[in-house]
């Protein structure tokens, strides 16, 4: 993902059909102030959060094309019939994660209906499939698996594309 300023994504905002409530309450640069250009070319998508990290929008970068996503985000996973947490994998980086630090993230498809994922809590799943998470060692030694960061990055990326074809958008382009 190339590098965003505060103006580029105010004016990204500006070009994309989210609630103006939404808009105002969107923390960029909390959640950007401590990324290097390394962890901003390392990510396909990321997340700007409200001040209470249960709404935010979800930035996807795909083959140079960019999409805003407005989610909201409900965080833990627990069992209905123990109230325990349960463990899952992530629907984005299919990354192994503890109910405690798992999620589910929810996209509007139109007016009445929406879509959710299991994912990870921290939705750093760019960083989590290059091995740059503790969450992401662990969940190599659960899941057994043996891909290369390579491989995982592509699988990210497809699913990506998966998830936002199955989403009524279009993307985001600053004007140059």
């Amino acid at each position: 993902m190339n590098k965003l300023t505060l103006s580029d994504f105010n004016f990204l905002l500006s070009e994309t059909p989210i609630k103006p409530r939404l808009k105002n309450e969107l923390r960029f640069v909390t959640s950007t102030e401590n990324m290097s250009d390394e962890e901003w070319n390392d990510r396909e998508l990321l997340s700007i959060t409200d001040r209470n990290g249960n709404k935010g929008v979800l930035l996807i970068s795909i083959d140079d094309n960019l999409y805003i996503l407005p989610y909201e985000f409900k965080a833990g996973i627990t069992s209905l019939s123990t109230g325990r947490s349960q463990s899952i994998i992530c629907d984005f980086c299919q990354t192994w994660q503890y109910g405690n630090k798992a999620g589910s993230i929810s996209f509007s498809k139109d007016r009445v209906s929406s879509i959710s994922y299991l994912c990870c809590g921290d939705l750093k799943c760019s960083m989590h499939v290059r091995n740059k998470t503790s969450a992401a060692h662990t969940s190599r030694a659960q899941l057994r698996e043996d891909l290369s960061i390579e491989q995982r990055i592509e699988r990210l990326n497809s699913r990506m594309k998966i998830i936002v074809s199955g989403l009524p958008l279009e993307p985001v382009h600053l004007s140059m």
